[in-house]
């Protein structure tokens, strides 16, 4: 289960980077903890996105992972485990 852990994981910050185009970010560089939204990140670790970022990433885990993201469900964009955690769950339905 660990290695499906880290593959989710790794998948969530692959699509993150190729649906934001993030060039100069190193998949390997984003902590799965980190804040990703600017609004979080208080110390500054994060991506540093915003809410149009946040429309862009429910399409592509629509696209990605086959799941549909409401209004309710917006507080799953704090980290990339938070991400991985709702597809998780999601996907165990």
């Amino acid at each position: 289960m660990n290695n499906l852990t880290k593959n989710i994981e790794n998948e969530v910050k692959q699509m993150i980077v190729d649906r934001l185009g993030l060039l100069d970010v190193e998949v390997e560089s984003i902590d799965n903890d980190a804040p990703i939204f600017l609004s979080f990140d208080a110390e500054g670790t994060g991506l540093g996105l915003d809410s149009v970022d946040a429309l862009e990433l429910v399409v592509g885990l629509n696209e990605v992972f086959d799941i549909q993201v409401t209004d309710e469900d917006m507080a799953i964009f704090r980290n990339v485990s938070s991400i991985a955690d709702f597809i998780r769950e999601k996907k165990g339905e």
